[in-house]
């Protein structure tokens, strides 16, 4: 069920040790049992939710800890890792949160928010051996009660109470926005919209076919995306629903592919800036061998994607010699189903990892609001470009965005020889029963998302195709005017810019006083240093 590479005597870690899944299960339940028996779980500001906040990186207790608050009917708080102390500050007040689920490395972090958030009583540290003695006491000090994460399994072990059966209208869990235009929003999503979502999910994944069998064999995924994030738990949720064994990354960035490498995950799941650096680095590292080596990887490609729109995924002669040995290297040499979200995935590099992988490799789309997946290509879909159909428990229309040029009925996109067929263009809007229950504390915000009909209005600026699959176009909330009058999307120049392989992030900033815009570039440095004539510390 759960895998994790402990860390040994001499500092590196070892090969994954698994738990099984009656072994998590007795986990789960001790640890509610042990919250409840505690009384470690408070209440929201009008009684009607039963909180507890967990603030550290993905792992098998970050699990343990949410699914064993929902056997006691509570709700999570997710924090990010990588939160500001100020951040984490605003949620813990506005929730009114008492008990925090952490690693040591957070400890610190919140005992110098305790100062300006009174209601924060306990800590519960999941590794107590990373923790020295005198961190254990500045909690004390600061008002903080520290207990052991195995001592609340312990404790629950000890009693025997049910769990809980909730309603499909109790808040799952808060889901904050990263805050990047205000103070963070709390969206509230019920165990209704994750379940309605899951079932989408598991759809997709447990549909039998030819290209793809989730249940022929023992599947492994890697858990390395954020899971703070609804899509990470809603898939590492839908998994567990088909049997998979999750293996949790070291929770360093920088090593996640030697994780992969342990692993040799069976099903990858990514977004597309990590997907962007493995087309780089892989087509970059052909090229660069020159000789026969690049000679054959761009025959292959060619070769390879070619075929791809006759729906042949392999081929026995470029996979053998060329495809298998790259995939080995780096440990994706068992990958069978490939997924991305969060963003799009520029055309040439799906088309890319089909060729590549060789096995299905789909795009979904989505946002927190609607609990994850609102559309997903098919498996047996090879052409790029688009995010696919509506998900069975969405319902989508397009609405009219006139001061943008984009309408309902319009019937053809783009201009000159761009031009394409369409079947209506506007904002995209959802409705279903995984659409979200509001912002917490924020009326008003959440009618600005929300209409009187029930549609969660996205923002994003989509167009029918002819052959009935979403392509998202622009952006309406990003889009502004220049000085000179002319419109500009950032979000659409920072994913050309971003298109560089010597380019790792990019901000765009414009401003309606001026006639240009200014880019914020953060290059990717091992490009930058696997040129000719750069030196080691340049």
């Amino acid at each position: 069920c759960h895998g994790t590479r402990p860390l040994l005597d001499d500092g590196s870690v070892g090969p994954f040790e698994w738990q099984t899944y009656k072994e998590v299960y007795e986990r789960i339940i001790n640890f509610g049992r042990g919250l409840e028996e505690l009384n470690l779980l408070s209440k929201s500001e009008d009684g009607s939710m039963r909180l507890i906040g967990i603030y550290m990186k993905n792992r098998s207790e970050w699990v343990i800890a949410e699914q064993g608050a929902f056997t006691r009917r509570a709700t999570t708080v997710p924090l990010y890792d990588t939160l500001g102390e100020d951040v984490v500050d605003y949620i813990v007040n506005q929730v009114l949160l008492e008990t925090v689920v952490c690693t040591a490395s957070q400890i610190p972090r919140l005992i110098a928010c305790k100062a300006e958030c009174p209601t924060l009583t306990n800590i519960i540290c999941v590794d107590p051996e990373a923790c020295p003695e005198a961190v254990a006491t500045a909690c004390h000090a600061a008002g903080l009660k520290f207990y052991r994460f195995d001592d609340i399994e312990k404790k629950g072990s000890e009693v025997d109470i049910e769990p809980l059966v909730g309603e499909p209208t109790d808040i799952a869990t808060f889901c904050y926005t990263s805050g990047t235009t205000g103070d963070p929003k709390g969206a509230l999503n019920s165990h209704g919209n994750v379940v309605a979502n899951i079932s989408s999910i598991v759809i997709l994944l447990g549909t039998q076919s030819p290209l793809f069998d989730v249940k022929a064999s023992q599947q492994y995924y890697l858990s390395y995306l954020p899971l703070p994030h609804i899509m990470e738990r809603l898939v590492s949720i839908s998994l567990v629903h088909l049997g998979v064994a999750i293996g949790f990354y070291q929770g360093d960035p920088l090593k996640i592919m030697e994780d992969v490498a342990a692993l040799r995950p069976t099903l990858f799941v990514s977004v597309p800036r990590l997907l962007n650096r493995l087309h780089d680095k892989i087509t970059v590292g052909a090229r660069a061998a020159g000789g026969i080596k690049a000679y054959l990887f761009e025959q292959a490609l060619a070769s390879k994607k070619a075929r791809l729109q006759e729906g042949v995924l392999k081929h026995a002669l470029w996979d053998k010699l060329v495809f298998d040995k790259i995939k080995a290297r780096i440990g994706l040499d068992r990958v069978q189903f490939v997924a991305s979200g969060s963003a799009p995935l520029a055309n040439h590099v799906m088309d890319f990892l089909r060729v590549f992988f060789g096995c299905p490799v789909t795009e979904g789309y989505g946002q927190t609001e609607n609990t994850c997946l609102a559309t997903y290509s098919h498996l047996h879909d090879f052409t790029s470009g688009h995010v696919g159909l509506p998900v069975c428990c969405m319902d989508i229309k397009l609405v009219d965005v006139p001061e943008l040029g984009y309408l309902s009925t319009d019937t053809q996109h783009g201009t000159g020889e761009s031009a394409t067929d369409c079947k209506g263009r506007g904002e995209i809007c959802f409705r279903g029963p995984s659409i979200f229950q509001g912002y917490y504390k924020m009326p008003e915000r959440t009618k600005e998302a929300l209409d009187s009909e029930g549609w969660l209005h996205s923002g994003d600026i989509g167009v029918w195709l002819k052959t009935g699959q979403l392509k998202i176009v622009d952006r309406k909330k990003s889009i502004f005017k220049l000085s000179q009058g002319e419109y500009v999307s950032a979000e659409r120049v920072e994913n050309v810019i971003t298109q560089s392989p010597l380019i790792a992030q990019a901000f765009v900033h414009g401003n309606s006083l001026h006639s240009c815009l200014v880019a914020i570039i953060v290059p990717d440095f091992e490009t930058f240093q696997g040129l000719p004539g750069s030196q080691e510390g340049d």
